[in-house]
Parts: structure tokens; C-alpha cells; sequence
């Protein structure tokens, strides 16, 4: 089978995956990191380890994802004084931090404070306060869903309308 056959094929995977993984910026980019990753599954792929599908679709979903990291990793986002960040960075951009804050619990708006603002590592953060990276983690995650919730709902992330 050509390859140009397996691009038809498994264009549709590709921006599956970009749904998926909810990039919304760089989406051309993302398509031709797509593209190179099915290549290589093309070019990589043995039969005797499983359906190509399988291969493809970790080879595409693990490129995008790594680009992610990579991307990531290298964003710095100052505070303003107003506390409102006017930079486009995922859905935290809108944040009015002062509001935010009241529906997180302390230790969360210590993973907020000293994390997204001061730029400290998960690491760091659990030294000072005497705790796992886990349980920084954990905190990460339930202030992200609140957060993602308060910039989806006007009125909180809690309310019912």
C-alpha cells in the first residue's frame, strides 16, 4: 500500500488527535507533526507486532504530546500588578487571580501562588511544605478544574445556571 493511500486513510486520526489533545493554536503545525509521525510509522511498522492502526495512532498521539511538553516547558507568564493576565496561555489567560482565588482551598492557591506565579517546580513546592510531588499534584489538579470551571461559568464554578 503507498503511502499517499495510508495519508488518506489516517488524515482523519490526525485530527482526531488534535481534538483530543484540544490544540486550538499552531493546528497546522500539529498536522504536519501528524503527518511525520504516520510516516514513520509507515516507514517503522512490522507486522509481526500488531495492527498498523494501533502503531500509528501511538506513534501520531506520542509526537503530538511530546510536542506539547516541549512547548509547555519553555512558557513563562509574568503577573501583571492588576492580577489579570493578558497573555493568551491556555485557559488561564482571563483569570481575574483575586477572584479566582476564593474557590480554591489553601493548599491549592499555595500550588497556584507559588507554581503558576512565582515559577516554582512541583518539587519545590513539596519541600516547603512538607509533602510529596503527589500530593502537590493532586492539589494542581483539583485547583486546574476549578479554575477551568470559573472561566467557563460567569458567575462561579459551583453555580447550577
Amino acid at each position: 500500500m503507498s503511502f499517499e493511500t495510508i495519508v488518506d486513510q489516517y488524515r482523519p486520526l490526525i485530527s482526531y488527535m488534535i481534538r483530543k489533545l484540544h490544540i486550538r493554536r499552531h493546528v497546522d503545525d500539529y498536522v504536519q507533526i501528524g503527518l511525520i509521525a504516520l510516516w514513520e510509522a509507515y516507514e517503522r511498522y512490522d507486522e509481526t507486532k500488531g495492527s498498523f492502526c494501533s502503531f500509528a495512532f501511538k506513534m501520531i498521539r506520542w509526537r503530538m504530546v511530546s510536542q506539547l511538553r516541549q512547548e509547555t516547558t519553555n512558557v513563562h507568564v509574568p503577573l501583571p500588578d492588576s492580577y489579570v493576565l493578558k497573555e493568551d496561555v491556555d485557559f488561564l489567560a482571563d483569570i481575574v487571580w483575586e477572584d479566582a482565588m476564593q474557590y480554591l482551598t489553601p493548599r491549592e492557591r499555595i500550588w497556584l501562588i507559588r507554581h503558576v506565579i512565582e515559577g516554582k517546580t512541583l518539587k519545590q513546592i513539596a519541600a516547603e511544605e512538607g509533602v510529596t510531588v503527589s500530593a502537590v499534584k493532586q492539589w494542581r489538579m483539583s485547583a486546574v478544574k476549578k479554575l477551568k470551571r470559573y472561566v467557563n461559568c460567569e458567575v462561579g464554578p459551583y453555580s447550577s445556571t
